[in-house]
């Protein structure tokens, strides 16, 4: 049977270089731009070219650039999109308040006073217990989130102890991790969270030392200073995604860098990871992403693990993925206040839905609705819209619909990011 090129392939021009991506298996490989016209024709052409280079042809077919003739993507997608989902994991987002102690511009929350009850804290341990008890659930994760989610310290604590113990009892696999501004930790804290299995923390950084002051207001207390004390406590055992939020006010290089190795310890960055995004409320624009290129390469340099925002599936996406708010209630998105969440968790620790909202959290991406999402080349990369634009659309419209102004020049950026976040960790 003859060969064909497969619709997912991405050929970006870079300056001196070609870079040749494929969605579906996200493999990569580049090559001199005296040379990419001769690697293309191979690629569009693999049946006139299997005899003069059998072996670049089949190690191209092995990685998705090459599909058989008859071979029907879309439905290679579909599989993609079905194991990316996790069919025997169950992801537990938990915000166990929706206050913070701090007010960054950026935020999406209108924080309350809100925090979990003792009453709701026993419904979520009976919900954690009903799933870890459920034969087709293999593992749990447990994100823990907020507002700041150690403003209800012991609500985390608590939690997470019986989580640990109840999967251990039961063979099952666990893992949790913190989304925090790491204000509120101590060691004790510290240490205590680790014993109860947080083994991944996320804190945010806007800038150096007095952007970052300026944004996380703490008065007379630095609170670049106190978290990156913490940090370097925390990173003697555990891993800690240090994510660097930019916009066109905060993005300076070399300054970033020099005050983060100023106050981190060189044995621990081993176990940190510096990930770059955007705020959402800016645009990005060729200034700001030759910024963060900038920055990249400047913590790389600096011997830290860096990434850049990249391919990806949103985790509202997963096959068992429930956000549980401070008052029980329960939704897919923790973008949205709890108050208009749909669900909530009765008694016995089960997830009750309105009838209103049963065919919106049975759907996926590719329940009908979605025939623009189907026939784009992106699809593999995108996803489409997330779970909640998603309900807005088929709300308002009736189908889902593309949310990007410019597809390609978004998309092309992402695989770019991939590829020089991956390439680094090769290179490690």
């Amino acid at each position: 049977m003859g060969m064909k090129p497969s619709k997912c392939n991405y050929i970006l021009q870079l300056e001196k270089s070609t870079l040749f991506f494929n969605g579906v298996t996200e493999a990569f490989f580049e090559v001199d731009n005296r040379f990419a016209e001769s690697y293309k024709a191979i690629i569009e052409y693999p049946n006139d070219n299997v005899d003069a280079f059998p072996a670049f042809i089949k190690n191209i077919k092995s990685k998705g650039f090459v599909v058989e003739e008859d071979a029907d993507e879309l439905e290679t997608v579909k599989r993609k999109y079905d194991g990316l989902r996790m069919r025997n994991h169950y992801f537990l987002m938990i915000l166990p308040t929706y206050q913070c102690n701090l007010d960054c511009w950026y935020c999406t929350q209108e924080h309350e006073a809100l925090f979990m009850s003792e009453n709701v804290k026993d419904r979520v341990i009976r919900l954690i217990k009903n799933k870890l008890n459920d034969v087709n659930i293999k593992d749990l994760h447990i994100s823990w989130f907020g507002g700041e989610p150690l403003m209800a310290y012991d609500r985390v604590y608590e939690i997470s102890k019986f989580a640990k113990k109840y999967a251990d009892d039961l063979g099952k696999q666990i893992s949790a991790s913190i989304t925090t501004n790491g204000t509120l930790l101590t060691p004790n804290r510290i240490e205590s969270l680790r014993d109860v299995g947080i083994v991944n923390y996320q804190i945010t950084i806007d800038g150096d030392r007095t952007i970052h002051n300026s944004v996380k207001n703490m008065g007379s207390i630095s609170a670049y200073d106190r978290t990156l004390v913490n940090i370097n406590q925390i990173a003697k055992h555990t891993h800690v995604n240090l994510r660097f939020n930019y916009c066109s006010g905060n993005l300076f290089p070399s300054r970033i860098i020099k005050s983060l190795l100023g106050v981190l310890n060189k044995s621990v960055l081993s176990n940190i990871t510096f990930s770059i995004f955007k705020v959402w409320q800016e645009t990005e624009t060729r200034e700001l992403s030759k910024g963060a290129n900038q920055l990249f390469t400047s913590a790389i340099e600096a011997g830290m693990d860096c990434t850049l925002s990249s391919i990806g599936l949103c985790y509202a996406e997963r096959f068992h993925y429930d956000c549980v708010f401070p008052n029980g209630k329960v939704g897919r998105c923790d973008n949205y206040p709890p108050s208009v969440m749909p669900g909530i968790i009765d008694e016995k620790g089960t997830i009750q839905w309105p009838e209103s909202a049963q065919f919106f959290y049975a759907s996926h991406l590719f329940d009908g609705h979605q025939k623009q999402c189907e026939e784009c080349r992106f699809l593999p990369i995108c996803w489409g819209p997330c779970v909640a634009k998603r309900e807005t659309m088929l709300k308002e419209y009736g189908h889902i619909y593309c949310n990007y102004s410019s597809p390609s020049a978004d998309m092309e950026r992402l695989i770019i990011n991939t590829c020089k976040s991956r390439t680094q960790k090769i290179l490690k």
